[in-house]
C-alpha cells in the first residue's frame, strides 16, 4: 500500500507579529577589491539618491555623522577588517523625521550586538517615499541568519515604542507627569508583548510535543501488529 507523506504548511513564528522591516543582502568583501567597490557603489545609492534639496545625505556610525568621503573613508577601513557587508533596508513603519528614523535604526543595531555599521537616513525632507525608512550597512564576519534577522526586527518594534512616546509629548501635561505616565505605558507594552510571545511560544513546543508523541505511538502501534 502506497503511503503518502502530508505537505507541511509554512511553519508560523512563535513571536508577535512586528511593524518593523528589515530586509538584506549581502557582500562577501576580499582581497580583489571587487566587494569593496560594490560596497562603495551600494553607498553612493545610499547617499546620493534625488531628494527633495537635491543634496547628498549624511551616514551615521552610531556616534557621529559622517560626510560622504568619510562613508567612503569607513567602507575602505571595514572592508579590510571584515568579510563581509550586508546591505539592509530598514523601516520602523512609523513616521519618524529623519533625525528619529537615524537614531533608531543605530539603536536597534547597537541593542542587537552590531558594532561596525553606516546608516543613511531615508526620511523627513530627504525621504522620497512615505514610509520612512534607513539604508544600513553593517560589517561583520558572519553570515547572518533568518533569527538574526528577526532579532533586529524584535529590538527596532522596541526601540520605535520607545521613540514614538518619545515624540507624542503632551504638551499640557508637566514634564514629570507625562514621564512617568509613559514609563508605565510601556512596561505595561512590555508586558503584553513578552506574554503574548511566550504563550505563543508555548504553543508551538506543545504542538510539536503532541506530533511527536502521536508519531511514536503509532510507531509503537505497528510494531506491535507486525509481532502479532
Amino acid at each position: 500500500m502506497q503511503v503518502r507523506t502530508p505537505k507541511l504548511g509554512n511553519r508560523r513564528s512563535s513571536g508577535p507579529k512586528s511593524r518593523v522591516v528589515v530586509k538584506a543582502n549581502f557582500i562577501r568583501m576580499g582581497k580583489s577589491g571587487a566587494g569593496r567597490d560594490k560596497a562603495f557603489a551600494a553607498a553612493n545609492y545610499m547617499l546620493f539618491r534625488p531628494s527633495e534639496d537635491g543634496e547628498a545625505r549624511k551616514g551615521f556610525d552610531g556616534q557621529k555623522l559622517l560626510e560622504p568621503h568619510e562613508v567612503h573613508q569607513r567602507i575602505g577601513e571595514q572592508s579590510k577588517q571584515h568579510q563581509y557587508a550586508y546591505r539592509m533596508v530598514m523601516s520602523p513603519d512609523r513616521n519618524f523625521g529623519d533625525q528619529s528614523t537615524r537614531e533608531w535604526a543605530a539603536n536597534t543595531l547597537k541593542k542587537a550586538g552590531y558594532e561596525n555599521f553606516i546608516v543613511v537616513s531615508h526620511a523627513g525632507e530627504k525621504g522620497h517615499t512615505k514610509h520612512p525608512h534607513a539604508h544600513v550597512m553593517v560589517f561583520t564576519d558572519a553570515r547572518l541568519e533568518r533569527s538574526d534577522f528577526q532579532r533586529l526586527r524584535d529590538y527596532g518594534d522596541v526601540q520605535a515604542k520607545e521613540i514614538q512616546m518619545r515624540l507624542f509629548h503632551d504638551k499640557h501635561m508637566g514634564g514629570m507627569d507625562w514621564k512617568t505616565q509613559k514609563e508605565d505605558e510601556f512596561k505595561q507594552w512590555k508586558v503584553q508583548r513578552e506574554t503574548k510571545q511566550q504563550i505563543k511560544s508555548d504553543g508551538v513546543e506543545d504542538l510539536f510535543a503532541a506530533q511527536k508523541r502521536g508519531q511514536k505511538e503509532r510507531q509503537n502501534r505497528k510494531q506491535v501488529d507486525l509481532e502479532m
